[in-house]
């Protein structure tokens, strides 16, 4: 629930970001919609989903570990949760530094598909120079 809605009024907001002159250009040369929407407002949108993407896997990390705090009897967060109740300090930071891991590499495994599917943006200038 959490992760949707971020992605969506990402993908939303890509959507608005085209420029009317394109849209425009691109009537006047009869484009169909399904092709206005495949080669135009798709390729516009794609940086916008993978900021909302990179969001999201945080957010649904914190999402399943909020979830096995209240309600599961295996996971990292019901490991913090029966390390809180019996003073485990180093079982807790252990977690903890467990969960910053997995999301360091799921938001960097986004961020290489996002360099492979969007080689173009401007986002990616500075990282293929500084290869």
């Amino acid at each position: 629930m959490i992760v949707c809605q971020r992605r969506c009024r990402n993908l939303r907001s890509g959507h608005a970001s085209v420029e009317r002159d394109m849209m425009d250009l691109a009537r006047s040369l009869r484009g169909s919609s399904f092709k206005i929407l495949l080669l135009i407002r798709f390729p516009h949108a794609l940086p916008n989903l993978f900021a909302g993407m990179k969001a999201a896997t945080t957010l649904a990390l914190i999402g399943s570990i909020v979830g096995e705090f209240v309600a599961a009897d295996r996971g990292l967060g019901y490991a913090i949760m029966v390390a809180q109740g019996s003073f485990d300090t180093v079982q807790i930071f252990a977690s903890i530094a467990l969960l910053g891991v997995m999301g360091m590499v799921l938001f960097f495994f986004v961020e290489q598909i996002e360099r492979l599917v969007l080689p173009w943006h401007i986002s990616m200038r500075d990282v293929h120079q500084a290869a």
